[in-house]
């Protein structure tokens, strides 16, 4: 009957973990608490599944359970690759734009194609 009990506590607190609801947002890699400042109106809430398969890691500010049990997986990121590229757009004065995005379309938020 104590085996029993145990297994039961044990499966509860396993499901607990796997469904306990983070926050990634738009462009992050990594998985936030409801409470963390970097949660805006434009996070998706996810499971600690979904997160653990999307590979995320956990946010240094909130602090939220680690879902790896160990160590979570360490992102390498290519030189030069948090910048983005030049602008393509031009100035006023017909230079080019000195600003930098991640935007696919080249062109920062001033000067998006309309």
């Amino acid at each position: 009957m104590k085996v029993l009990f145990n297994f039961t506590i044990c499966l509860l607190l396993s499901i607990s973990v796997n469904a306990q609801a983070v926050f990634k947002t738009p462009s992050g890699n990594k998985y936030h608490l409801a409470s963390c400042r970097m949660v805006k109106n434009v996070s998706e809430e996810i499971t600690a599944a979904k997160a653990r398969e999307m590979g995320l890691a956990p946010c240094k500010i909130c602090k939220p359970e680690n879902i790896y049990g160990g160590t979570a997986p360490v992102v390498h990121k290519a030189q030069g690759q948090d910048k983005g590229v030049q602008c393509r757009g031009m100035t006023k004065s017909r230079k080019r734009c000195r600003h930098f995005t991640k935007i696919g379309n080249g062109y920062c938020f001033q000067h998006q194609p309309g």
